[in-house]
Parts: structure tokens; sequence; C-alpha cells
């Protein structure tokens, strides 16, 4: 009778603790994470309050043309089934670009300092040549004709112009075929082959939409597969959207005078 007696004792202790842990831990009662990417920060208080979550944010990245204070990442993520009164952990976007330092490439080939001033943040705009003992690297960086020294903190994203050397030697580079090209990709081209975009025409007054379609149908000088212009040369393209006018790819075994 004693022992049945304490077996009853403890089955009813037990049965009451675990009837607490369950009550403690909300043991059952669980809640869909929502999605809040999007949202500005402002707004999630009131979204979470509503599901009965919390949030912290730990950090926060720049994202271009993303205001500040947006939820860029969120964890758990939407759809994960959490307790009640659970942190989101969130990651915003920044108010501010934050500053980088502009590496030393001085000297360094044109290729990797495109590749390297990319690779951190940074864009090319144009690049020009002046007579030098290197031929093709790094003289000095230009923003809006000013020279930029190393170690200069700018914005990610900002726009650079790089002063290659052209050598003392007279130096000549074959001239790449362009037609039919979109206006990114010839300057892109342009760019890698060690030349420049000296003038841009358009056959019609284009919307922000047309250029997008726009397509080079002539160029000058003409292409060529050998060596024929010098570092740096200037060449003007011509535009258009009227596909009657796009250029067939011509065989540039010799330089010719115009391209039509």
């Amino acid at each position: 009778m004693h022992i049945g007696a304490y077996a009853v004792l403890v089955c009813i202790m037990l049965y009451g603790l675990f009837s607490y842990l369950n009550s403690y831990t909300l043991h059952g009662e669980e809640l869909a994470v929502p999605n809040i990417r999007g949202y500005h920060i402002s707004e999630v208080e009131h979204l979470l309050a509503n599901e009965s979550l919390g949030f912290v944010v730990v950090d926060s990245i720049y994202v271009e043309k993303v205001g500040g204070g947006m939820v860029m990442e969120q964890i758990p993520d939407s759809g994960f089934l959490v307790k009640m009164d659970r942190k989101i952990y969130l990651t915003l976007s920044a108010y501010q670009a934050p500053k980088i330092p502009l590496p030393n490439l001085k000297f360094d080939d044109r290729r990797n300092v495109i590749a390297q001033l990319r690779a951190i943040g940074f864009k090319v705009d144009s690049i020009s040549y002046i007579p030098s003992e290197c031929v093709d690297c790094l003289e000095f960086i230009e923003i809006r004709g000013k020279r930029i020294p190393p170690g200069t903190k700018l914005d990610i994203g900002t726009s650079l112009a790089l002063v290659l050397g052209g050598g003392k030697s007279d130096q000549f580079v074959p001239i790449p075929y362009l037609g039919g090209m979109s206006m990114a990709d010839a300057l892109e081209t342009t760019k890698q082959a060690g030349l420049k975009i000296s003038v841009m025409v358009l056959d019609a007054e284009f919307t922000a939409s047309d250029s997008l379609n726009a397509f080079v149908y002539k160029q000058i000088p003409a292409p060529t597969n050998n060596p024929s212009a010098y570092l740096g040369s200037p060449i003007q393209l011509f535009f258009t959207t009227d596909d009657n006018k796009r250029p067939e790819i011509p065989i540039v075994d010799e330089p010719q005078d115009t391209l039509q």
C-alpha cells in the first residue's frame, strides 16, 4: 500500500512538472516567420508585433540604388516555425555608401588595374594615354580631370578615369569591329582594345528606352586585323535604332576608309 501511494504521488508530481514545462516553453504553439524583406525598419516593429515576434538589427550592407534602412536579410527565413517572442535577426541596407581607399596600382598593366578596381567596387569610366616609358600601364587616376592620389577614400561605386602610359616609341594596335554592338558593349570593347571613343553620333533623337536598343552602324576609322592605330587613338561611332541599317560583318584583312 505504501509503495502504491508513493507511485501515485510520483505520477502526480511528474504530470504537474511536465504541464508546467509545456506551459513555460509554449510547447506546440509555433508561428510561421513572415517575410519582411523589402520593408523599412520603421515598419518592422508593427509587422512583427502582430505575430508576437521581436527583432534585432545585427548588420548593415550597402546596396546601390536601395534606400537606407530597408530589410535585406532575415534569420530565421520566412516560413520557418518558431516559438512566440522569438527574435528575428535583421540585416539592413546602409544609409550611406562606405568609403574605400584607392589602391596604389601605379605601373600595373591595364587589364589588372581594371579588374582590381572593379573587384573592390569602383567603376572605370574612361581611359586615356600620355607619353611614358611604360606601355599600357597605369600612370595615375582622375575624377573629372582632378588627379586622385592612392589611399584617398572614395564612395563605393565611384567612376574613375584611368590615365595610362602610351610608351615612348610609336605603338600601334588593331581597330576592333564594333558594327551591331550596343552602346555599352562598344564602350567596353573599345576600352579593352586600348582606344577611346571621341564622338558618338545618333541618327535620331533617342529616348532613354530607345538608347538601350541602339547599335553601331558605322565607325571611323574602319576595323583592321593588323595594328594600324596609335595606342589611345580616338574612334567615332554612329548609332541607330533602325534595323535596316544593321551592318553585315565585313572581312577586315586590309584597312578600309569607311564602314557602311
